[in-house]
């Protein structure tokens, strides 16, 4: 163009705006890379624009003040858009490890969800064993296996519990469920006791009274003093130690003073059981003093017949040498 002479202002201005023009495209793709947080692409944009911007001709368009002023505020933007990049990249890194530890939070809440489900339904299973088992203890006719039943039952509910004692420290309710079966356990042991000391009086000291009728027929029948004493004192005897046990155990259950003892046949009170073992015990003690008294005299006469027969021997053994002498005088 210096070849050709001076430019005329005319060709300047034209020659700036298709400079801005250019421009103007490169500013707008870089101001897109920068919404979109993109530094590293707008960058090389901004740079080219600044040099298109910074010839002289450019200064004729109309244009060029709006142009530098993009091109200041875009190229402003750049660090802020990477610092903005490396914000979201680190809150997007956050975000995924929040993610990831929710995960896994509720994968392990769900997973101690189903272990205390679990568990509760052994508990729970175990308990109601428990309490059938009890009930059993209180019905007629209780005996030795309803006991070790009810034992088993509440050894295995004990079992269940001390094995959900790590699942207590995770979860509150399941924790206070447990603490619930404890006391309920300690109901039911309270039972048991009172139930064991029932059983062991019904097939004690009761039961041996029950067999009275049969002894006393026996009795009836003995020919024999002593054996028949010996009888009617061991039927005495029973009857007491039956009105002494029933009466010890009322003194250490009160409660049973309510409620019928669980018997076979007719439903029997403790206070009842306690006046009618008393009363028959007072009853066979009459028969053994008459039987007593019957042997004394029995013995005093065995005693007399047996001092009689004494004499008697005595008197023939004393006749016996009276002849045997008397005999050895007339041989001399």
């Amino acid at each position: 163009m210096s070849a050709c002479g001076p430019r005329t202002k005319q060709q300047r201005q034209d020659y700036g705006e298709r400079r801005t023009d250019e421009a103007t495209l490169l500013l707008n793709e870089a101001e897109q890379y920068l919404r979109a947080l993109d530094a590293d692409r707008a960058e090389p944009l901004l740079a080219k624009a600044a040099e298109l911007l910074s010839h002289p001709d450019v200064e004729l368009s109309p244009e060029a003040e709006m142009l530098h002023s993009q091109l200041a505020d875009l190229q402003a933007r750049v660090p802020r858009a990477r610092e903005e990049r490396v914000k979201q990249q680190k809150d997007a890194v956050t975000d995924r490890e929040r993610k990831e530890r929710e995960a896994i939070a509720d994968r392990d809440r769900k997973q101690l969800e189903a272990a205390v489900e679990k568990q509760r339904d052994a508990v729970v299973q175990a308990m109601f064993e428990v309490s059938e088992a009890v009930d059993a203890l209180e019905g007629k006719g209780a005996g030795t296996e309803q006991l070790e039943a009810a034992r088993a039952a509440l050894k295995r509910t004990r079992g269940h519990l001390t094995t959900g004692k790590e699942l207590e420290a995770k979860s509150a309710d399941y924790a206070a469920s447990a603490r619930s079966t404890e006391r309920r356990l300690e109901q039911a042991e309270a039972r048991l006791q009172r139930a064991q000391r029932v059983i062991e009086f019904i097939s004690g000291p009761l039961g041996d009274s029950q067999e009275v009728p049969a002894l006393e027929k026996k009795a009836r029948k003995e020919k024999d003093l002593e054996a028949r004493l010996s009888l009617y004192a061991d039927m005495r005897d029973r009857y007491r130690r039956c009105g002494d046990e029933a009466q010890k155990l009322l003194a250490e259950r009160p409660e049973l003073a309510k409620s019928p003892l669980p018997v076979k046949g007719r439903p029997m009170a403790l206070k009842a059981v306690i006046t009618s073992c008393k009363k028959k015990a007072g009853l066979l003690q009459r028969s053994v003093v008459k039987l007593e008294k019957a042997k004394v005299k029995q013995e005093k006469l065995q005693a007399k017949k047996e001092l009689a027969r004494a004499k008697l021997e005595k008197l023939k053994a004393a006749k016996q040498a009276a002849r045997e002498k008397a005999l050895a005088r007339k041989r001399r």
